[in-house]
């Protein structure tokens, strides 16, 4: 009964322990069910106060990113600005004119070259290239090559710009376009190509410095050929323009390819010519050798052999039966002898001018005096025609005689030429149309130019007045016509004016204007003038007035006859104001033409015009006889052989 008790007090603990456990057990679970429930709200409020954090946060951020945007592209626009007035300024300082000195720490490392000048009378393409290279060395822009090409102009170049506006000056297109319109020579291209066909070699210009000029001359009137053309053309100008037949034939059939070799080839001939004309008249040096003075011990003997036999034949003479006591010598004039017995010694026989048998009597040439030199007279005083010249390249007035029957030259003028003189005999004498008499120095081979030809001819050596006197030998050896009426002398198509004595050293005349005219300002007109002083000279080339200061003003160079009523005067009024030339007033100097190169007076022109019309196919004779007349009124136009190309009859 007590453990039944017991046991049941037992299970009474035990269910009260259930009991207490399931409530402890309930409690605890309701107590963490709250706890977990309100931590849960607590996360729930965090949560949500986290995602408002964050909305703030994004729109925060979205304020401020529109923000910086906004100040970016306020900045961006600033910087756009800043950028636009750096460029600006950067601009203005480059076209700003420095005036103050350059700093050593900012001077450039580049070479400075000096600019040069322009003044229209040298190339303006050769300035052009150059001013180029000057400008891109001293990294110019174009403004400043504008300054500096305006400030290199000099003389008549500085006038052109007084054509161009102030507010143009500083443009560099508008400056060379100007210059390029006065001075170049891309227009010019004809006339380059003409002067090139009729260049010809002028008395005392070397071969190279002809070969220069045909190339400058292929340059402008062939720029755009390819280089190897134009090599061959410059080859082929240049052959024809040798002066030297003998030359030109034999570098015309070297048959060269380019200028260089032509002219390698014809210098190399020169000199081999030269060389062999020089061994054919070499002149033997006395020497102090062994052979020299047994070659003279043999010619001492010889010589006194000669002068032996001499004597003895004069002594023989002597002996001889007396002639006529009255017979007179026709050398000294005296009575008793003849000219062949004459002892007389002139001065010609003592002394011979190369010193070979120096102080030594020369045996009498014994023979009856002949027709020898004559001259119309010593001096062409007032009413002789000369026409200048050379002699062995001395200018010279030579008077033209056609009653002399040898060319002579002055004693004096031939001591200045290298030429060896030749002795003449001593019987020889000139004599005048008047009974004057004068004695022959010598003679002497002399290279003799007239015009733009030269001549090798024999002339004497006499006391004569005038530097040269031009004989008939002369005249008729190389086939001269002397036209009185025009007063001009022609040879080989070339017409040399003659100029009387009262004039012969007049080199210009002044023309005078033959009415009071006024110019227009920046215009171009035409001005009849009379010269100063009528009859000097025909034919002339007019020039501006070196004497007569006009500023903006130029007169045009043109070939003008100065027999004509009115000699037409081109004149260009530079200025903006208009310009009075009263009657009288001096407006261009005339120099004389000294020499014409005229039309060959061999070639016939009808028969050349004749070959012409023959060629004409499918005319009927109504057109056949309008052309023929045609040809006829204007066959002075047409060329009849090629050294006719590039010239007509007027200008």
């Amino acid at each position: 009964a007590g453990q039944a008790g017991l046991e049941q007090k037992m299970e009474a603990g035990q269910e009260e322990m259930r009991s207490g456990q399931e409530e402890i057990k309930s409690q605890i679970q309701a107590h963490t069910e709250s706890q977990v429930e309100e931590m849960k709200n607590h996360v729930d409020g965090c949560i949500g106060k986290i995602e408002e954090e964050v909305q703030c946060v994004k729109l925060k951020i979205e304020n401020v990113e529109s923000e910086v945007q906004r100040k970016i592209e306020e900045s961006n626009c600033e910087v756009q600005e800043k950028i636009g007035n750096l460029e600006r300024r950067i601009s203005e300082l480059e076209e700003r004119p420095n005036y103050f000195p350059a700093s050593p720490e900012f001077i450039s490392s580049r070479p400075t070259v000096k600019p040069l000048t322009f003044d229209g009378q040298t190339s303006w393409t050769v300035f052009k290239t150059q001013f180029d290279v000057v400008s891109s060395t001293n990294g110019w822009t174009d403004f400043v090559k504008a300054s500096q090409l305006v400030a290199s102009l000099r003389g008549s170049a500085a006038e052109v710009l007084q054509g161009i506006p102030a507010d143009k000056l500083t443009e560099l297109t508008t400056v060379e376009k100007a210059l390029e319109s006065r001075f170049g020579d891309s227009h010019l291209t004809q006339f380059y190509t003409t002067e090139l066909k009729t260049r010809r070699q002028k008395p005392g210009e070397s071969l190279q410095e002809l070969a220069a000029d045909v190339e400058r001359l292929m340059s402008l009137a062939y720029a755009e050929c390819p280089l190897d053309v134009r090599e061959s053309l410059a080859a082929q100008y240049f052959v024809d323009a040798i002066r030297d037949e003998d030359t030109q034939h034999s570098t015309r059939l070297m048959d060269a390819k380019d200028l260089k070799s032509s002219l390698a080839y014809s210098m190399k001939y020169e000199a081999a010519r030269t060389v062999s004309k020089t061994s054919r008249h070499v002149r033997s040096m006395g020497t102090e050798d062994h052979t020299s003075s047994e070659r003279d011990d043999k010619f001492e003997f010889f010589f006194n052999r000669l002068e032996k036999l001499l004597n003895s034949s004069v002594s023989g003479r002597k002996n001889t039966p007396r002639r006529n006591p009255n017979v007179t010598c026709w050398k000294c004039s005296k009575k008793g002898h003849v000219q062949r017995e004459c002892q007389a010694i002139t001065s010609n026989q003592e002394k011979l001018t190369n010193g070979c048998l120096a102080g030594r009597r020369l045996p009498s040439l014994n023979r009856s005096p002949e027709e020898g030199p004559r001259v119309s007279s010593l001096s062409g005083k007032k009413n002789g025609l000369y026409l200048e010249g050379s002699i062995c390249g001395i200018q010279c007035l030579m008077l033209v005689d056609t009653g002399a029957n040898v060319t002579l030259l002055r004693t004096d003028l031939a001591q200045k030429l290298k030429e060896q003189l030749i002795y003449t005999a001593p019987n020889i004498s000139l004599k005048t149309a008047t009974g004057e008499k004068t004695e022959i120095r010598g003679k002497l081979d002399a290279s003799i130019e007239c015009g733009s030809r030269k001549f090798h001819h024999r002339i004497y050596v006499a006391d004569i007045t005038d530097p040269c006197i031009l004989g008939l030998d002369f005249l008729q050896k190389f086939n001269f016509t002397v036209d009185l009426e025009k007063n001009e002398i022609r040879t080989g198509g070339e017409e040399i004016p003659l100029f009387a004595a009262s004039v012969q050293h007049s080199k210009s005349c002044s023309v005078l204007a033959k009415k009071r005219t006024i110019i227009p300002a920046r215009s171009e007109c035409l001005i009849q003038g009379v010269p100063e002083v009528p009859g000097q000279f025909r034919y002339a080339v007019t020039n501006f007035p070196s004497q007569v200061s006009q500023k903006g003003v130029l007169v045009a160079a043109s070939l003008v006859d100065l027999e004509m009523e009115a000699i037409p005067v081109r004149v260009l009024n530079l200025n903006n104001k208009p310009k009075i030339l009263d009657k009288g007033d001096v407006i261009a100097t005339c120099d004389p033409v000294v020499d014409i190169v005229a039309r060959p007076q061999e070639f016939s022109g009808a028969q050349h015009l004749q070959s012409t019309l023959e060629n004409l196919q499918m005319l009927n004779e109504e057109q056949r006889t309008a052309i023929k007349k045609l040809l006829n009124e204007f066959q002075d136009l047409f060329s009849t052989c090629d050294a006719d190309v590039g010239r007509c009859n007027m200008t």
